[in-house]
């Protein structure tokens, strides 16, 4: 569904009342999470493997904080939540509000700052409003909000955000300041010559929200990130294209495609709600320019593996032990 369309179904009014609670959902909970970074906590892992797909009890208070400021002023919206899934799924809304309560608990639990809460509103499977909150040592109050809305610009602190503009004109990233990859990233991709000279300085920081939301910012020239989820990526979608940039998604066959939204053709049905819950991918957030130099050469070395990215997370390794 292209802006134009989406505009038609929300004025500007409406589309800065959904941001304005997105942001003070994850403001709310974000002054929360980094409040209990240094406290006892709960730690288990949702696979039942040992430092695996960790989840505290903070993940899953930051997340009721989030549902009850969401519910409470949109209470016909539908909600997705890393932390809530069951196996029963309602038909998807048009709405779905879209959130992570910490993304990056492996860091979280040993307390470092690489953390982030994600808050997102889609239409129809397509980002429309997002906030992320990061800490920050400089801030008052320990940490920040990024957030946009359909047109209306990507901002922190009132303050306009914009990617990074390359600095030639073949888009190539550039030694000296700062990029993303996966952890895996040598063993998952394979780097054209003309990439490997012009990477940029790059970092792992184990939470995609952070990693995407900070393109957005201009903090990273470029962000390849995942695999991860919806909750994951929405806010940051949204934030990148605002700042802008874009964002595409590894296809099946291995290629970037431009990303146009999750479960497209999108239908009201159990099936497509349980598709955004369920997917895992990859996503690349850039300037524009930067992003066709990276797509051009970075390329997955094993296509016929991206269709089984989905049975990797944490949801599916539950229901098979479940069923096991």
């Amino acid at each position: 569904m292209t802006q134009s369309t989406m505009l038609q179904h929300f004025d500007d009014a409406q589309l800065e009342e959904f941001e304005a609670v997105a942001v003070e959902a994850a403001s709310t909970a974000g002054t929360y999470v980094l409040e209990r970074i240094s406290s006892p906590m709960e730690i288990e892992s949702k696979t039942g493997r040992p430092g695996r797909d960790l989840v505290t009890d903070v993940d899953k208070n930051s997340q009721v904080i989030i549902s009850d400021i969401v519910t409470e002023r949109f209470p016909e919206h539908q909600f997705l939540g890393e932390e809530d899934q069951t196996e029963e799924v309602d038909p998807a809304a048009d709405l779905v509000w879209a959130v992570d309560p910490i993304d990056g608990t492996a860091n979280y639990v040993n307390g470092s700052m690489t953390h982030a809460v994600s808050v997102a509103l889609m239409h129809r499977g397509t980002p429309i409003v997002g906030a992320v909150w990061s800490p920050w040592p400089t801030s008052d109050d320990g940490g920040i909000v990024v957030h946009a809305r359909l047109n209306g610009g990507a901002k922190r602190d009132g303050q306009t955000m914009r990617v990074l503009e390359p600095t030639d004109e073949l888009g190539r990233p550039v030694s000296g300041r700062l990029s993303v990859l996966p952890g895996n990233a040598r063993s998952a991709f394979r780097f054209d010559s003309r990439f490997r000279s012009h990477a940029g300085d790059v970092r792992v920081t184990g939470s995609a929200s952070h990693e995407m939301a900070s393109v957005g910012t201009g903090l990273y020239q470029y962000a390849i990130g995942g695999t991860a989820a919806v909750w994951d990526f929405a806010a940051a979608v949204i934030i990148v294209r605002e700042a802008g940039g874009e964002v595409m998604i590894l296809a099946s066959d291995g290629n970037w495609r431009n990303f146009d939204g999750w479960s497209q053709p999108y239908t009201n049905d159990a099936a497509t709600f349980r598709n955004l819950r369920d997917w895992r991918g990859i996503m690349l957030g850039a300037h524009p320019t930067t992003m066709r130099f990276i797509a051009e050469n970075v390329q997955f070395r094993r296509p016929s593996q991206l269709n089984k990215l989905w049975r990797r997370g944490p949801w599916h390794a539950r229901r098979r032990q479940r069923s096991g």
